[in-house]
């Protein structure tokens, strides 16, 4: 029990700006097992956050007003960090181009001019469909694909490989991963319960995010954090606009 309160912990205080306060919070292999686990929860506690606040600034200001600033309010509630690694994603791609080392290119301190460029596009186009969303009252949608986004890196990780010493690699290192795919249908149960076409948003999650980790593994030989982060942006991306479709 308190491996995994440890690995709750770990996994809202490094997926999100979440206090936490802990003290001597130990950190192991196991930890990084159960966090996997967790990240849909940690999803669905950064979704509660927003719709709830998106409830309360919808008794003082306009509705599509409100659901905008909370669109805003949910990318900084991770701290954009996932943002920030689709611009490095996209600098190290456009200086592969040039025989530049893709991965140095990433963990530059410097962003380039494409990336940030595309990085502004996607924030509008993120934040627009969230406002969409919200301002169409599909909080269920929201909640689930925040959850989806996050269930991904359980079931598909185990199919691409990272660095030896990495926190994935050291997540799959020991066995018990399948029955923590097992537990994890309990996200999917929780969904069927809370919206329609359900299913059709499950397949199309892991597709889609199975399908751009493999082209970026393709082309960059690897994938690492900002892989995955620029991974589950789009994949949310994804979601947000063929659920609303399915639903409106």
């Amino acid at each position: 029990m308190k491996a995994i309160l440890n690995a709750f912990f770990f996994a809202l205080s490094y997926f999100s700006i979440i206090p936490v306060f802990v003290k001597d919070m130990q950190i192991n292999n196991q930890t990084y097992k159960y966090t996997l686990i967790l990240l849909p929860l940690v999803g669905a506690i950064l979704a509660s956050i927003v719709i709830g606040l998106n409830l309360i600034l919808n008794e003082f200001f306009h509705p599509l007003y409100s659901s905008f600033v909370v669109a805003i309010v949910y990318l900084a509630l991770y701290g954009f960090i996932h943002t920030e690694a689709i611009i490095d994603v996209v600098d190290g791609w456009f200086a592969s181009y040039s025989g530049k080392d893709a991965y140095k290119i990433m963990k530059e301190s410097t962003i380039g001019a494409i990336g940030a460029l595309y990085g502004f596009a996607f924030v509008l186009l993120k934040v627009g469909i969230i406002t969409y969303v919200l301002y169409e009252k599909q909080y269920a949608l929201f909640f689930i694909v925040c959850i989806f986004s996050r269930l991904n890196l359980i079931y598909l990780l185990g199919y691409f490989k990272f660095s030896k010493d990495s926190f994935l690699s050291l997540a799959f290192e020991h066995g018990g991963i399948f029955k923590l795919k097992i537990i994890a249908l309990i996200y999917v149960i929780i969904a069927f319960i809370l919206a329609q076409n359900v299913f059709i948003l499950f397949v199309i999650s892991l597709l889609s995010f199975y399908f751009i980790l493999k082209v970026l593994d393709n082309k960059f030989g690897f994938v690492n954090g900002d892989c995955l982060g620029f991974t589950l942006e789009h994949t949310e991306l994804v979601l947000l606009n063929i659920g609303l479709l399915l639903i409106l």
